[in-house]
């Protein structure tokens, strides 16, 4: 009898787990994602916005937006959730940047300006999506056909294969859940702040990349500045697109 409740259980846990997700890890020495409405000094969000992160996968892929096939991919499903493994530390430093005509020979200029850099950034990347398995087998074998960096070209970086792992879907029920990702402002409905926590907002981040280098909305993202989890109450009438699963290995995790 035992063994045959076992096999129910088994079976039941089996059917709920029942999307696979992807989860590599980013890491470097420096990471720019700058904010476009900056300019004397270039500030830098605390971590990639959404299109970002689609633009990372895109050039693994070797997706290329000159043609129909980049427009295709931004129509593709792709959920990702990003967790913080190191603490967001910035710093200013002043660079010598070139005008757009210094490789054609004309109307350059050079010109001292500040710029905002994360140091020693390190992130984990979960994704679901139409792409899942080529991606998986990219980024276990460490290849990419177009290279990858954390928001600027001069912060390069190579995306570490963790696993690829079926997950648990979690349907919020309105009491708190310990969050290990950053999350849309507006699937929150209450944080429960910890005594040790250090809360902040990431305003105005780009949400969705339409092609030719063009964004619509924009939104704000909650997130705990060390990497700690988030205790948060979800909004039940959320309305942006996301969804909350559970990992084998017992995180909570934003998709969106």
């Amino acid at each position: 009898m035992g063994d045959v409740v076992n096999s129910s259980f088994k079976e039941a846990v089996r059917k709920i787990m029942n999307e696979e997700v992807l989860v590599f890890s980013l890491k470097g020495a420096l990471a720019h994602f700058r904010q476009p409405d900056t300019t004397a000094t270039h500030a830098t969000y605390p971590f990639p916005p959404r299109p970002t992160i689609h633009g990372l996968l895109a050039s693994i892929l070797g997706i290329n937006f000159d043609t129909g096939e980049g427009e295709d991919f931004l129509k593709e499903r792709h959920l990702v959730g990003l967790a913080l493994l190191n603490p967001v530390r910035t710093v200013f430093a002043q660079m010598s940047l070139h005008g757009k005509g210094f490789t054609s020979g004309s109307g350059t200029f050079n010109r001292l300006t500040t710029v905002e850099l994360l140091v020693s950034p390190h992130y984990l990347v979960y994704y679901a999506g139409s792409r899942l398995g080529e991606l998986a087998q990219r980024i276990m074998s460490g290849q990419s056909v177009y290279h990858t960096y954390l928001g600027s070209a001069y912060c390069l970086t190579f995306p570490i294969y963790q696993g690829l792992y079926r997950t648990a879907k979690i349907v919020p029920n309105g009491k708190p859940l310990n969050l290990s990702t950053v999350i849309p402002q507006e699937a929150v409905q209450e944080i429960v702040f910890e005594s040790e926590g250090n809360y902040a907002i990431a305003r105005a981040l780009p949400y969705r990349h339409i092609g030719n280098r063009m964004f619509e909305q924009t939104i704000n993202v909650l997130y705990e500045t060390n990497g700690r989890p988030l205790r948060i109450i979800v909004e039940q009438n959320r309305k942006i697109n996301c969804k909350f699963i559970g990992t084998p290995d017992g995180k909570v995790i934003c998709l969106w």
